[in-house]
């Protein structure tokens, strides 16, 4: 089994949020086995780590602290933890969850419950997906989006109950209109107060009445109905396609899916899933190697990690613009990915934080050893120094000539080169290959 340079930033790209070439360095010599333990285990690869601080000793474009009650900082706080967090697998998936849970702040309308919510993914991030099935159940802001306060005994609210099957645990086909009729109401009965910020559950608002639900008759209530929906062959069928699709390949086949379904079965945590996955010979697949499009938060969060910058209000503007707004999914259904991320003004969005980049980045940082191949009279080194050093595993034929040609038309034989180095680092944050993990 390999384990060089690509198959660490093939891992590190899907599992992570990119990583530095001391980063990729360290994880050749652990070997696959321990960099995805301390991934799963949610220890930091480097062992001088730094520790993140929280939201109000977090500075943005040199003025005063991040302010929580503030959308946009909580924006920019949660990409600042995806760059520096020794955990980024956990942030990873705190991503993933919130867009399958989509849940967004225009219809809460509260940062801090938003906020909440997304801790509790973070906490669960890694653990056993009925439990956070059923701490969703008693979250604040699900139970304000899918209006579970209008869920009563004898008025019975569907829309919690629909969403719970159709898009968190089985998908569309298994269940029927009855199924979802009979679920609501044994969600029936919690409640939040805003006034008093207070989930709590209403006995005499709960429908105790006999249902049949799924196949199964019972006096359910949300506890009963989630293990009903937990022993459907499609609770982890589902969830398998999900992972499988957003961690390894747009469309994996029926056999890999059954594969990880039974593993979701039979493993206690999504870590020890993951890390069965992780560790396979079939993820590390040359086909799948930069075959994903990177999302627009992942998109962001490598190259300030590669480009080593700080994080800047700004950022968050840009991801809204690629089509990805932190706690403000578009819908119930979350965002849509693959090739949606690539529209015409999402790419236009990207082009031009690429651009943003190339013109603040410190020109110092460019003409660093880093950034300077050895052989500084190769247009083809400079090119494969500067891809390798910002995540791309590989280039088209086409890109590279192109970045040859600039490179031989700017740098070679030029005693200025500053204009010509943010060019070329525009050019290849704006390459095909810089879309992809």
């Amino acid at each position: 089994m390999m384990w060089t340079y690509k198959e660490v930033t093939h891992l590190l790209n899907r599992a992570a949020f990119g990583a530095t070439q001391e980063e990729i360095a360290v994880c050749v010599k652990l070997g696959r086995e321990e960099t995805v333990r301390r991934l799963i285990e949610g220890e930091p690869l480097i062992n001088d780590q730094p520790l993140l601080v929280s939201i109000d000793q977090v500075t943005a474009d040199g003025k005063k602290a991040l302010d929580p009650t503030q959308l946009g900082d909580q924006q920019m706080y949660w990409l600042y933890r995806m760059v520096h967090s020794g955990a980024p697998l956990i942030e990873k998936m705190t991503l993933f969850w919130h867009g399958h849970f989509a849940t967004a702040n225009y219809k809460v309308r509260d940062v801090s419950l938003m906020v909440q919510q997304n801790d509790l993914f973070r906490k669960h991030a890694l653990g056993n997906f009925k439990e956070l099935v059923l701490a969703l159940t008693e979250d604040p802001a699900m139970m304000i989006w899918l209006d579970v306060n209008k869920n009563k005994k004898g008025k019975p609210n569907e829309n919690y109950a629909r969403e719970v099957m159709e898009l968190f645990t089985l998908g569309i086909g298994q269940y029927t209109e009855q199924d979802v009729k009979e679920a609501a109401r044994a969600f029936t009965g919690w409640t939040y107060d805003k006034n008093e910020n207070k989930t709590s559950y209403n006995l005499k608002q709960h429908d105790n009445e006999s249902k049949t639900f799924l196949g199964e008759t019972g006096k359910w209530d949300a506890v009963g109905a989630i293990d009903v929906i937990s022993r459907q062959k499609a609770f982890s069928t589902f969830l398998a396609a999900k992972l499988l699709a957003f961690f390894a390949v747009d469309n994996p086949t029926q056999m890999w899916i059954r594969r990880v379904a039974e593993d979701i079965e039979t493993k206690k945590t999504i870590g020890e899933v993951l890390q069965a996955l992780f560790v396979s010979e079939d993820f590390y697949n040359e086909k799948l190697q930069m075959s994903l499009i990177r999302t627009p938060a992942e998109y962001v969060a490598n190259i300030i990690k590669s480009c080593q910058i700080p994080v800047s209000k700004g950022y968050s503007q840009a991801m809204r613009k690629m089509g990805q707004e932190l706690y403000s999914p578009p819908d119930v259904a979350g965002w849509r990915g693959g090739v949606t991320w690539l529209s015409t003004s999402s790419l236009l969005a990207r082009y031009q934080f690429a651009e943003s980049i190339a013109k603040q980045l410190n020109g110092t940082f460019l003409t660093s050893t880093m950034y300077t191949p050895k052989l500084g009279d190769s247009s083809e080194e400079w090119v494969k120094l500067w891809t390798q050093n910002l995540g791309l595993l590989q280039v088209s034929d086409q890109t590279m000539r192109s970045l040859r040609a600039y490179v031989e038309d700017t740098l070679l034989h030029k005693k200025q080169k500053n204009a010509g180095l943010r060019g070329l680092l525009q050019l290849v944050l704006i390459s095909p290959e810089a879309q992809m993990k």
